[in-house]
């Protein structure tokens, strides 16, 4: 009788135990913040990534409070992953964007006939999506868009920059994309047709690793 006791002791003495325990985060069992979509595997550092806007979608950059500017059906953004470190809930993943490319571009400007095109200067970013609620992503660098306009008068280019040089939007996993929403620009150079301030938004998705090959997901 005694022995069975003892037992029954020690084994209540070991669940407790297990139940001080703290729970194991999902960081310990390798999760990293960036996966492919529907497994464990962790997105390569060194591996490209890329995605075009969401179907249906535009990327736009618009006078502030309207939907006059100029809005384009393709847009492409694509880097190398050079970070991917465990999913902790405020761990972040980088990596710096070296194409960011727009085409089939319309304005609705008075006065503009068409655009000749629109480019990012001083590329590469870097784009960096935390693990924290909301999947946080931000672009950042020296932050230029050049555009280039046909006018009743000619061709005018507006130089516009992010003032802050961070771009800041959210990624999510349904839909698989990464939404950036009414981003300042403001004017460095150009004739008074170029507006003295833009939003730009585009929502690209899905992220697809090209190296790997599936969608992107974030832990």
């Amino acid at each position: 009788m005694r022995n069975r006791l003892y037992a029954a002791v020690a084994a209540l003495a070991a669940a407790g135990a297990l139940l001080a325990l703290p729970a194991v985060p999902a960081s310990a069992a390798g999760t990293q913040v960036l996966t492919i979509a529907g497994t464990t595997t962790p997105v390569g550092v060194g591996d490209s990534l890329s995605a075009g806007l969401v179907g249906g979608t535009f990327a736009t950059m618009y006078n502030p409070g309207t939907t006059t500017g100029v809005k384009c059906s393709v847009s492409t953004i694509g880097g190398k992953v050079a970070a991917n470190p465990a999913a902790t809930g405020s761990a972040t993943a980088s990596g710096p964007v070296s194409v960011l490319t727009f085409s089939g571009c319309t304005s609705n400007v008075v006065g503009v006939t068409g655009v000749n095109s629109l480019t990012m200067s001083n590329l590469p970013y870097t784009l960096a999506i935390t693990d924290s609620a909301g999947f946080p992503a931000t672009l950042t660098g020296t932050i230029q868009a050049v555009v280039s306009l046909k006018t009743l008068a000619g061709n005018a280019t507006c130089t516009y920059s992010s003032p802050t040089g961070v771009l800041n939007g959210n990624a999510t996993n349904s839909p698989a994309q990464i939404g950036l929403t009414n981003q300042p620009f403001t004017k460095l150079t150009g004739p008074s047709i170029c507006f003295a301030n833009i939003n730009f938004s585009a929502s690209y998705g899905p992220v697809t690793d090209t190296t790997l090959g599936g969608t992107v997901f974030v832990n």
